[in-house]
């Protein structure tokens, strides 16, 4: 069967310095090493974003539709037009990059509506279909139900081999009748590369916290504003870095200047990886305040770097952190529950360094980006020579 991988997925960088779903970019430049080249096909969103792309290690197609300029996790609720119209403009792009390229096989980032793209094009071509769950569809389909549920499980039942990125995925599909044999745990993990445990040995800043989340609403970086204001009160010396941008960043700096905080919050926007590395390895707090993960990309980079996790008490955040252990946990939304974990994490060192210590070492062990890579070559053999 041909190396040719036929990539469709719902995020990849829009132009230079574009983070958005970076990691389906650097997945494709470390499989061509292995023998494997892809053709990623995307939806184009942004006019200004090149139709194609050849780059020396893969290739890259972004197909019309009507986007408004606006990406699909932006919106209060589903566009469905849009959505459809995404889905009928992706599968004409499909079928004609797969015979062109001799796609011997097609690799689906998405359930939706990547995934019922690569449905349609695997049951037409006959090329086998691997599919990573990365969570957002997950939660349309557990949350919503009704036609989300449906379309979920229907794009799952037809993938040869599922990737999901944490265990309450992989439970809800084994329960939904999705065979376990065919699902296999692996998150996209952190580069380790790049983020280091051993930057946790240099000297942080003291009383230094770290949000390194995109700028969206469904983060809830407000939430980490106004408990910022309340540990302020009793620690005068905090310093907040906001590392990320997105749509609230104008109201979320005129947040931070009416909750008195101008002269402690600097928002960097988003850095590249490296000068977020560094900006890691010297804070000793990092919290995260989504009320909804798959496993949380920013959540590994900030452990592997050796810092202190404040997060969500979700079922993806307590895969990796044990409350009071090596991290602490706060119900969703609970602003008070924040500030109380904040000032214990900047206040208690015996548990900052439990978590410099023990950190790196866990997330080397179950959740490096070059597992995930080993994994998704491991399972194109699979496919390929089935």
């Amino acid at each position: 069967m041909s190396s040719s991988v036929l990539v469709v997925t719902n995020a990849y960088p829009d132009f230079p310095g574009s983070y958005h779903g970076i990691f389906v970019r650097r997945t494709a430049e470390m499989l061509c090493s292995m023998g494997w080249r892809s053709h990623v096909l995307v939806p184009r969103i942004f006019r200004d974003s090149p139709a194609h792309e050849r780059l020396p290690t893969h290739e890259v197609t972004r197909f019309p539709f009507p986007s408004a300029q606006k990406l699909l996790i932006e919106y209060e609720r589903p566009p469905l037009l849009r959505i459809g119209g995404l889905i009928v403009s992706g599968l004409w792009s499909a079928l004609r990059t797969i015979r062109a390229q001799d796609c011997g096989l097609i690799h689906a980032h998405w359930a939706f509506p990547a995934g019922v793209i690569g449905m349609a094009v695997a049951r037409l071509s006959g090329r086998p279909l691997l599919l990573t769950v990365h969570g957002s569809d997950w939660r349309m389909a557990s949350t919503r139900g009704g036609i989300f549920r449906g379309t979920f499980l229907k794009v799952a039942e037809c993938s040869e081999r599922i990737i999901s990125v944490n265990r309450e995925i992989s439970r809800w599909m084994a329960d939904a009748g999705i065979a376990d044999s065919k699902i296999y745990l692996q998150p996209v993990g952190a580069d380790l590369e790049v983020f280091r445990g051993e930057a946790s040995s240099c000297l942080r800043a003291p009383h230094s916290v770290i949000s390194t989340r995109n700028l969206g609403e469904i983060y809830r970086i407000g939430d980490l504003l106004e408990a910022a204001s309340i540990v302020r009160e009793n620690l005068p010396g905090l310093k907040l870095t906001v590392a990320g941008d997105g749509p609230l960043r104008e109201n979320l700096e005129r947040d931070a200047t009416g909750l008195g905080l101008s002269q402690c919050v600097k928002f960097s926007g988003r850095l590249e990886q490296r000068q977020l590395a560094d900006k890691l390895a010297a804070s000793t707090v990092y919290v995260s305040t989504s009320p909804v993960e798959g496993t949380s990309i920013s959540l590994l980079e900030a452990m592997a770097s050796g810092c202190l996790p404040v997060a969500t008490d979700i079922p993806a955040n307590r895969d990796w952190i044990k409350h009071g252990v090596n991290g602490l946990l706060f119900p969703p939304g609970d602003v008070d529950a924040l500030s109380s974990c904040l000032r214990l994490a900047l206040e208690d060192s015996g548990l900052a360094q439990a978590a410099a210590t023990c950190n790196p070492g866990a997330v080397a062990k179950n959740g490096s980006f070059a597992a995930h890579v080993e994994l998704t070559a491991r399972l194109y053999k699979q496919l390929a020579d089935a």
